[in-house]
């Protein structure tokens, strides 16, 4: 049968290469962590072979994969853009160019709608029906089978989000790297291999990327590795909105093709700078963000001149610490106030600072380390999530 890699979308064999892999499907869906090494019994499920089924012989087999689920790959495939609308509009304009070329019956006799198309896909993993069975292309879903439920001119990464979607969510997702592995056609281990493109990330601060750092790591750890954080600790960085202006149009300048997230807080200071750099042309790998609104911030108190006086302090007063937690804002009970420190007029808006900064971060990184992912209250964490959920949609 000779050396052979296949990636499996939940037990269906697909994407079969001889004395290689297919390195653009792992660098687009898996990270280091994913890779394997396990045992399981043999006579699992079978292998595929260009028209031929091999099926395994009982005993222990030794797989070295990389292994994840449906729902983890579609998200690092949405994090640079891969959405229903894109990959839709991305299948019409494939199928059209296949209708175009006149070469299948199937393409020539009508269009085929995306939501056909995931059908198909859906039906043909559900069936189990191999190559082996095709003898022509009598219909699209012989077609699909013989290209891995991907058509001609179709985006790859587009393409790989449709299969993914029509899967449930912890669909096992195992790219079986055995036998190429053990007969020496890898130079080095896959997992030394890969090549993550990273999304640049800069915020206004230190804690800022502290913080939001520590709940990727606790919520969305599959996501880490597609993250990377401007290095505040050693370099001399100076952290405000103003300077993340100046290093997001350094970014600009530099012509960088990495996509770049600029994350400015939910205050006025912010707003202010965000809206001197609506002068400047982004290309389209660079995004500004602003932290999301707050919800119980809508009647948050603040001291003012004429004392404390409840307030919507969203777009005045929304830094990092605002989402940390009710747990962690709280002191005997109350929300700990916010301080009106002074009047922007480019933008005729005041700005406000949460009293007790340390203490509050205190508690947040005791928060931390105490964190047990059974038995927390997500409450305390909706706020902060908030941010890394307006991150991995950037794109989409």
């Amino acid at each position: 049968m000779g050396s052979i890699s296949q990636l499996y979308i939940d037990g269906f064999p697909t994407f079969y290469a001889s004395k290689s892999y297919y390195e653009d499907i792992v660098n687009l869906i898996f990270t280091e962590s994913d890779f394997k090494i396990f045992e399981r019994p043999l006579k699992k499920r079978n292998k595929v072979v260009w028209g031929n089924s091999y099926e395994d012989e009982e005993g222990i087999e030794e797989i070295q994969a990389f292994c994840s689920t449906a729902k983890i790959c579609k998200e690092r495939l949405e994090l640079f853009g891969a959405s229903y609308e894109k990959a839709k509009s991305d299948f019409e304009d494939a199928f059209k160019e296949l209708k175009e070329e006149e070469i299948y019956d199937f393409a020539k006799s009508e269009m085929i709608s995306y939501e056909e198309y995931l059908k198909e896909i859906k039906r043909n993993l559900r069936s189990g029906r191999m190559k082996i069975d095709l003898d022509s292309y009598k219909d699209f879903s012989d077609y699909l089978l013989e290209y891995d439920f991907i058509i001609e001119n179709q985006k790859l990464e587009l393409a790989l989000w449709s299969i993914l979607y029509v899967l449930e969510p912890n669909a096992v997702i195992e790219y079986d790297l055995t036998d190429i592995i053990e007969a020496g056609w890898t130079a080095d281990c896959p997992s030394n291999l890969i090549k993550t493109e990273k999304i640049i990330v800069l915020t206004e601060g230190k804690t800022d990327t502290e913080f939001i750092k520590s709940c990727i790591k606790m919520f969305f750890p599959y996501l880490e590795g597609f993250y990377h954080f401007m290095d505040f600790e050693n370099s001399k960085y100076e952290a405000n909105a103003s300077r993340l202006v100046h290093s997001i149009k350094s970014f600009v300048g530099s012509g960088i093709k990495n996509r770049i997230l600029g994350i400015f807080d939910n205050d006025s200071a912010a707003l202010k700078e965000i809206k001197n750099l609506k002068k400047v042309k982004l290309p389209e790998n660079i995004k500004i963000l602003q932290y999301p609104l707050i919800e119980f911030a809508k009647d948050y108190p603040t001291i003012g001149p004429n004392g404390i006086q409840k307030m919507d302090i969203n777009g005045f007063a929304g830094s990092i610490e605002m989402y940390l937690g009710r747990d962690c804002l709280t002191e005997n009970g109350n929300f700990i106030p916010i301080q009106w420190t002074g009047y922007i007029e480019s933008i005729q808006k005041y700005q406000g600072v949460i009293l007790n900064k340390e203490m509050i971060q205190k508690k947040f990184r005791k928060k931390v380390k105490e964190f047990d992912m059974k038995n927390y209250n997500k409450q305390d964490w909706v706020d902060l999530i908030s941010i890394i959920e307006l991150m991995n949609n950037a794109w989409k």
